[in-house]
């Protein structure tokens, strides 16, 4: 799908932000094809509450950062949207997501969890500078992506002092593999002969989409309709439910995630280099240590 393309062009160090996931079982060969199949073993995938841990960290060492240069910087509070965390990167559901919180569009809205950002604070010049840096440098990844980052500034230097030298780039590095391992499933023809038996299905139940965002892409517009009225927002989340209900039954029905699986496993024997297996390794290291505790699995995925 067209997601992951432009997922792999619009990363950029100054801006990543944490990934974040939840448990489920991984997407490892071990021989049962798991419901919530992930990337890379699921090794960017982290629960609620170590991405919370993890963010307040980042957080501190920024404004330690920025208290140095002697400038104030006020920790962000962090809130980790649990929707974010077991959404499947590929738009696969599960069965009580399909049955309890359909797509999350309209439950977002109407539990208030949705992203509203603060109100910009105004802050110096040089406070600006000191936090997002000023020396612009530039990196390929092995993707071919070329990222721009500044390595003087707090927000970068942050990063590295609360996970380990080298996260700027291995956290970037793994999300270009992520997003090249996906681009390659969504061209394989078992996904793709999946997904068009899975768009038939789906008619049979009355829905014309064509891919897995569809459903999403419509409830957002109907949502536009709504005017905000909780009774109207009530009614299309009920539709949401019929919809994602509908859905889950097709994705398995076709088996759907049987299909992602394998060519995900695939994806990755052909992408994943000794290097890159490498590089997972260490990531999941530098994430366990900067949780606080060596022996602590920081990944829901397998080793």
């Amino acid at each position: 799908m067209r997601r992951a393309l432009t997922r792999l062009a619009e990363i950029v160090v100054t801006a990543a932000a944490f990934t974040a996931g939840c448990s489920f079982s991984g997407g490892g060969d071990r021989g049962q094809v798991p419901f919530d199949p992930r990337p890379l073993s699921a090794v960017l995938v982290t629960s609620v509450a170590d991405t919370a841990r993890l963010r307040a960290r980042e957080e501190s060492a920024v404004a330690d950062c920025m208290a140095r240069r002697r400038f104030r910087y006020e920790p962000e509070r962090t809130t980790v949207s649990e929707r974010a965390v077991t959404t499947n990167p590929y738009g696969l559901l599960r069965k009580e997501q399909a049955r309890q919180d359909g797509y999350g569009v309209v439950g977002e809205i109407l539990s208030g969890t949705g992203d509203h950002a603060p109100p910009a604070a105004h802050h110096s010049i040089g406070w600006t500078k000191a936090l997002e840096g000023t020396h612009v440098e530039k990196f390929t990844l092995a993707t071919g992506v070329v990222l721009t980052y500044r390595p003087d500034g707090c927000a970068y230097q942050g990063r590295e002092a609360a996970y380990g030298p080298g996260w700027n780039r291995l956290e970037n590095e793994l999300e270009g593999l992520q997003a090249a391992v996906m681009d390659q499933v969504e061209k394989d023809s078992r996904y793709i002969d999946a997904l068009a038996k899975w768009s038939s299905c789906m008619r049979k139940s009355g829905y014309s989409y064509d891919d897995l965002q569809a459903p999403r892409e419509e409830l957002a517009r109907d949502m536009e309709s709504t005017n905000g009225s909780d009774r109207a927002l009530r009614s299309l989340g009920r539709k949401e439910l019929r919809i994602a209900s509908d859905d889950y039954v097709c994705e398995r029905r076709v088996r759907l995630h049987e299909a992602v699986y394998e060519a995900q496993r695939d994806a990755e024997k052909s992408t994943l280099n000794d290097s890159a297996r490498a590089d997972l390794r260490r990531y999941r290291t530098l994430k366990r240590k900067a949780l606080g505790s060596p022996n602590r699995s920081a990944s829901t995925g397998p080793e």
